[in-house]
Protein backbone atom coordinates (compact mmCIF):
# COMPACT_ATOMS: atom_id res chain seq x y z
CA UNK A 1 0.00 0.00 0.00
CA UNK A 2 3.04 2.29 0.01
CA UNK A 3 2.52 3.07 -3.67
CA UNK A 4 -1.11 3.99 -2.99
CA UNK A 5 -0.09 6.40 -0.25
CA UNK A 6 2.66 7.90 -2.43
CA UNK A 7 0.32 8.34 -5.39
CA UNK A 8 -2.33 10.07 -3.29
CA UNK A 9 0.30 12.33 -1.70
CA UNK A 10 1.72 13.30 -5.10
CA UNK A 11 -1.75 14.06 -6.44
CA UNK A 12 -2.58 16.12 -3.37
CA UNK A 13 0.70 18.06 -3.63
CA UNK A 14 -0.05 18.90 -7.27
CA UNK A 15 -3.73 19.61 -6.73
CA UNK A 16 -4.78 16.85 -9.12
CA UNK A 17 -7.66 14.41 -8.85
CA UNK A 18 -7.66 10.77 -9.87
CA UNK A 19 -9.94 11.70 -12.77
CA UNK A 20 -7.47 14.30 -14.07
CA UNK A 21 -4.56 11.89 -13.78
CA UNK A 22 -6.59 9.15 -15.49
CA UNK A 23 -7.32 11.45 -18.44
CA UNK A 24 -3.70 12.61 -18.69
CA UNK A 25 -2.33 9.05 -18.61
CA UNK A 26 -5.10 7.37 -20.62
CA UNK A 27 -5.62 4.94 -17.74
CA UNK A 28 -9.16 4.14 -16.58
CA UNK A 29 -10.09 5.96 -13.38
CA UNK A 30 -11.34 2.66 -11.97
CA UNK A 31 -7.83 1.22 -12.36
CA UNK A 32 -6.26 4.12 -10.50
CA UNK A 33 -8.91 3.90 -7.80
CA UNK A 34 -8.16 0.19 -7.44
CA UNK A 35 -4.50 1.03 -6.92
CA UNK A 36 -5.27 3.51 -4.18
CA UNK A 37 -7.44 0.99 -2.35
CA UNK A 38 -5.16 -1.98 -2.99
CA UNK A 39 -7.85 -3.89 -4.86
CA UNK A 40 -6.11 -4.14 -8.24
CA UNK A 41 -2.70 -5.13 -9.54
CA UNK A 42 -0.25 -2.54 -10.83
CA UNK A 43 0.81 -2.57 -14.47
CA UNK A 44 4.38 -1.41 -15.14
CA UNK A 45 3.48 0.38 -18.36
CA UNK A 46 0.76 2.32 -16.57
CA UNK A 47 3.14 3.19 -13.73
CA UNK A 48 5.60 4.55 -16.31
CA UNK A 49 2.84 6.71 -17.81
CA UNK A 50 2.09 8.16 -14.38
CA UNK A 51 5.76 8.92 -13.79
CA UNK A 52 5.94 10.69 -17.13
CA UNK A 53 2.83 12.78 -16.50
CA UNK A 54 3.86 13.67 -12.93
CA UNK A 55 7.49 14.18 -14.04
CA UNK A 56 8.88 11.96 -11.30
CA UNK A 57 11.11 8.93 -11.15
CA UNK A 58 9.70 5.45 -10.84
CA UNK A 59 11.57 5.16 -7.54
CA UNK A 60 9.80 8.26 -6.19
CA UNK A 61 6.38 6.85 -7.08
CA UNK A 62 7.04 3.45 -5.56
CA UNK A 63 9.10 4.37 -2.50
CA UNK A 64 8.06 7.99 -1.84
CA UNK A 65 11.57 9.40 -1.65
CA UNK A 66 14.24 10.69 -3.98
CA UNK A 67 15.98 8.19 -6.16
CA UNK A 68 19.31 7.09 -4.64
CA UNK A 69 20.59 6.46 -8.16
CA UNK A 70 20.48 10.20 -8.75
CA UNK A 71 22.63 11.14 -5.76
CA UNK A 72 25.90 10.89 -7.69
CA UNK A 73 27.54 8.68 -5.07
CA UNK A 74 30.61 6.69 -6.00
CA UNK A 75 28.76 3.41 -5.51
CA UNK A 76 26.00 4.45 -7.90
CA UNK A 77 28.53 5.65 -10.48
CA UNK A 78 30.29 2.27 -10.30
CA UNK A 79 26.97 0.49 -10.66
CA UNK A 80 26.20 2.32 -13.89
CA UNK A 81 29.71 1.98 -15.31
CA UNK A 82 29.64 -1.77 -14.86
CA UNK A 83 32.16 -1.94 -12.01
CA UNK A 84 29.43 -3.43 -9.80
CA UNK A 85 27.02 -6.10 -10.94
CA UNK A 86 23.69 -6.71 -9.21
CA UNK A 87 21.73 -9.89 -9.82
CA UNK A 88 18.28 -10.64 -8.49
CA UNK A 89 17.59 -14.33 -8.39
CA UNK A 90 14.27 -14.38 -6.64
CA UNK A 91 11.67 -11.82 -5.63
CA UNK A 92 9.37 -12.82 -2.79
CA UNK A 93 6.26 -10.97 -1.76
CA UNK A 94 6.29 -10.51 1.97
CA UNK A 95 3.25 -11.39 4.03
CA UNK A 96 1.71 -8.73 6.21
CA UNK A 97 1.07 -9.76 9.79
Amino acid sequence: MELAKNLLTLLNDRGLSLSELARSCSIPKSTLHGWTTGSSVHDLNDLKKICTVLEISFYRLVFGSSDPFEDGSETMEKLFTGDIRVCIYKVIKSKKD
